[in-house]
Formats: structure tokens, C-alpha cells, sequence
């Protein structure tokens, strides 16, 4: 005889190793991932070397923001979509003009209303040296970082011009991709037959495709793309392109968002004290990619675009950035380890059964056939999806066992048809405390020396108890 217990888990199995990051990274001046329309100026010189969009570290050596006057009431502000945790800032002067800024300060906020100067340990407005040349570049560290969205540089002192070359350290923990596989999942309202599925897909719709998701209906309105971004986040901003596989120029120009945690319950996106959805300017081409960073966060699991307004055909890529989710799973999802993303447990709270059909139902005292101990009145099959993960107690554990069947089977319904990409099984195993006792000693005994594998079976019937070998997905 063998006794196994295990709790918990039928659901999509994937890992991924969890980077840790260092806050002191570049925040996209350099890269061009802050794109021009985010720099703004007080002013700026006639000359087009001196434009706001100049204001890059490592930009060509006769470019840079230079300031239309000589004063310091000059700024230069940055704004970076998403808070971030900034720990410091690179300066850097026009290199070929011999112009560079000696000293300046630095204010933030996080609405571009509201603003506070970086300040000493004294309390007063602090002033960070600067370059000494227009060509080298000046790091300066914060004595504490600061979280903010917008940035603004405002030079003190200066040799010949106030002119400045700039870049932000820190992280954007909520500027990450969200929702890509193998985590997300993504659908459409329809999606276009081509060529054997070839491109149009609803898959097709990742930012990173060469292709597109294109809808069946050319002219409706009431086409979707959805994001299912596995566990609830924060989402932050969106990004649109157009479809890139073809000769025809299509794209969306405007799109409505909603979003939803159980995907029957939708919410349209609204700006603050607004009453209607917001509607948001999409591409003006195929290549180029359009970003909107939210005024109002959201907090969902599911995340659709709807396209009201498009240039040929509704065809689009698209990506949902946010903040991962961080800390304990909530209710129905779980970690493969310590390091990995939350996912959906499939199984959570659904119905399930055991054949041992004597479990509940078998006599008990003088005259039994069977004598049947303590642990096998334990173990309801519900134990191992209720989520319960923490208890080290066998008791607490679904039991399955070949007492009165030979082949034991433990069943779960999920409700609907599901693509099951993997399983995982946690079973008891018996602590120090545990096996204090003499009957946790058997248990653990028996569980350790009797049981083999376990075999998976899928299947579109309820409640089968016998399964033909075609539907053997795998075994553990």
C-alpha cells in the first residue's frame, strides 16, 4: 500500500530568475528612450545646435541646450513619464563652443506642479559643482535619491554660455514590459484568416512582432486587443505600432482602453474629474512607435485596446508597461520559487474528486472488513486546490491511496476548456516535529517507500476514472 498526500497546484508551470536592480542605471537621455518632446527649456538660443531636444549627454560636440539668456533663471526640465528613483545626474558642457555650466541646482516633482529644490543636510537649496570644461563629463550623486517624474536643471554659474549636455541615473521599476510570454496572454475580438494564419494573429500583436494583429471586420468598431497580464499590476503607460508584414499601409490612429480584474466587470480608462473614456492618439505610420504615460495608474489584470479610428485596415502592436507585481501572490495564483513571477493556478477553489468512493462512507468499529487508522478519514480532495500552502500538517493535505481502489485517482474540473502548459505537485513531507509521533512516522514511511510516479491525464469528460493512453500528457 502507498499513502501520498499533496496539496495545492494544477496550473501553468514557468520560471523565470527575478534580476535584481541596481537603481544607478541611465534613464534613457543617452538612448533616446526619453524622447524629444519629453525635454523642455525656459528658452533656448536661435542657433538649431542649441535646441532643448540637444541636451543628450555624449550629444555631437557643436550640440548642446543652451539658454537664450544669460541668467539663473534658467531651466532645463526633463520629464521622464513614469516616477522614478533617481540617485544622481551626468553633465556635460558644448564641447566645440568651449560653453559649459559650473554649478546649478535641481528641482522635482512629481506632477509638474508641484515642485521642491534638492536640499542640504542643513535644509537649504543645494548647489552641485559642475563642469570644469565643455568636453568631460561631471558625475554627481544624491546624498539620498529622490522619486519624481519631471526634473529640472537650473544653472547657477557658467563659462562663456550657460550651455548643458545631461543625463538621469536611477531605475523605473514601473516602466517594465508586462504581460509577454510565457507569463501573459494575449487575445482579439477577431482576428484576419491569412494565409493559414501566416500574420493577423492575435499573438501577431506583441510590440516586438514583425507582423500585426489585424481584425476579421474591417469597418466595425467594436474590435479589441486584449493583454491578460497574468497576475493584477500597475499599469503605467502604452505603447501602439503599426502592422509591419505588408506593403499596405495600416495602422490605428485612436484607441479607447479599458481594463479588468475577472474579464466580466470592464472599466473605460478615464483622465481625472473626467466623464467620458479617454481616447488616445495612436501612429501616424507602421514603424514608428507611439507612448502615452497614464495620468491616472491603473491597477487590473486584463487590459484591452479598442480602435476607434485606423488608416486602411484595424492593425496594430501594441504593449502594456507597468510594475510587476512584488511581495506574496494574492488568492489564486503562486511562485514555482522564491525568484519567479506570480501565476494563475488554474485549479483554485474548483471542483474535485477522488475514486476512492469508500472514503466517507466506510463502517467502522468491531466487524469491519478493514481497519482503517486516523489518517485515511483525512485528506478531502478540495485540500489540494484550496490554497492553503503554508501548514506542514499531513492532515491538512488531500489524500489519495490505494485502500479500496488499486489505481487511485485524484480529479479537478476547471470549469472550461483550459491549455494546460504544465503541472505542478506539492506533497507532504514529514519535519522533525512531524515524525515525533509514531503514527507520523508510519505515514511518512509509507509515503517514502511506496510511491513511484504519478501520472497525468487530460481530458475533455467529467469525472472519468479510467483514461485511454492518448490522453497521457506526462508523468512526475
Amino acid at each position: 500500500m502507498f499513502w501520498l498526500s499533496f496539496y495545492y497546484f494544477i496550473s501553468l508551470i514557468h520560471s523565470i530568475s527575478a534580476s535584481t536592480q541596481v537603481c544607478n542605471g541611465p534613464l534613457g537621455m543617452i538612448s533616446g528612450e526619453i524622447r524629444d518632446w519629453q525635454i523642455t527649456a525656459s528658452s533656448t538660443l536661435w542657433d538649431p545646435d542649441c535646441h532643448e531636444k540637444n541636451a543628450r549627454l555624449y550629444q555631437s560636440v557643436d550640440r548642446a541646450w543652451c539658454a537664450r539668456h544669460k541668467s539663473d533663471s534658467e531651466w532645463l526640465q526633463i520629464d521622464l513619464g513614469i516616477a522614478a528613483k533617481i540617485s544622481g545626474v551626468l553633465t556635460q558642457g558644448r564641447a566645440n563652443k568651449e560653453e559649459y555650466v559650473i554649478s546649478f541646482m535641481v528641482s522635482y516633482s512629481t506632477d509638474a506642479y508641484r515642485w521642491q529644490y534638492l536640499v542640504d543636510r542643513y535644509g537649504n537649496q543645494k548647489i552641485f559643482a559642475a563642469n570644469t570644461d565643455s568636453y568631460a563629463v561631471r558625475h554627481n550623486y544624491f546624498d539620498e535619491p529622490i522619486v519624481a517624474r519631471f526634473i529640472k536643471f537650473h544653472p547657477i554659474q557658467w563659462y562663456s554660455h550657460p550651455s548643458l549636455r545631461v543625463e538621469i541615473v536611477g531605475c523605473q521599476e514601473c516602466k517594465q514590459h508586462l504581460g509577454l510570454p510565457p507569463y501573459g496572454k494575449i487575445s482579439a475580438s477577431t482576428s484576419w484568416p491569412y494565409r493559414r494564419r501566416a500574420s493577423c494573429q492575435p499573438e501577431d500583436g506583441y510590440l516586438m512582432s514583425n507582423k500585426g494583429w489585424c481584425s476579421r471586420k474591417r469597418y466595425k468598431h467594436d474590435q479589441w486587443l486584449e493583454f491578460d497580464l497574468g497576475h493584477p499590476s500597475t499599469v503605467t503607460s502604452l505603447i501602439t505600432k503599426g502592422r509591419g508584414d505588408t506593403s499596405q499601409e495600416q495602422w490605428v490612429t485612436k484607441y479607447k482602453v479599458s481594463f479588468s480584474n475577472d474579464s466580466r466587470l470592464w472599466l473605460y480608462y478615464k483622465d481625472k474629474s473626467q466623464v467620458e473614456p479617454k481616447e488616445f492618439a495612436a501612429n501616424n505610420d507602421r514603424d514608428s512607435e507611439r507612448i502615452h504615460f497614464l495620468n491616472e495608474p491603473f491597477f487590473a489584470r486584463y487590459v484591452r485596446l479598442h480602435p476607434t479610428e485606423w488608416h486602411n485596415h484595424v492593425s496594430m502592436r501594441a504593449a502594456i508597461l507597468g510594475c510587476p507585481h512584488q511581495g506574496t501572490c494574492f488568492p489564486g495564483y503562486f511562485r514555482v520559487n522564491s525568484e519567479a513571477q506570480c501565476v494563475e493556478n488554474m485549479a483554485y477553489k474548483k471542483q474535485t474528486w477522488t475514486n476512492d468512493r469508500n472514503r466517507q462512507h466506510q463502517p467502522s468499529g468491531v466487524g469491519e472488513l478493514k481497519y482503517r487508522s486516523p489518517r485515511e478519514t483525512n485528506g478531502d480532495a478540495s485540500l489540494a486546490v484550496d490554497g492553503l500552502e503554508e501548514s506542514l500538517d499531513w492532515s491538512k493535505c488531500a489524500t489519495i491511496d490505494n485502500y479500496f481502489v488499486r489505481k487511485p485517482v485524484w480529479m479537478v474540473d476547471l470549469g472550461r476548456i483550459t491549455n494546460i502548459a504544465g503541472v505542478m505537485l506539492r506533497t507532504w513531507h514529514a519535519n522533525n516535529k512531524a515524525t515525533n509521533s509514531s503514527m507520523s512516522t508510519s505515514i511518512y514511511r509509507d509515503y517514502l517507500a511506496n510511491l513511484e510516479r504519478y501520472n497525468v491525464y487530460v481530458d475533455y469528460r467529467p469525472r472519468r476514472y479510467r483514461f485511454k493512453t492518448a490522453n497521457l500528457c506526462s508523468f512526475i
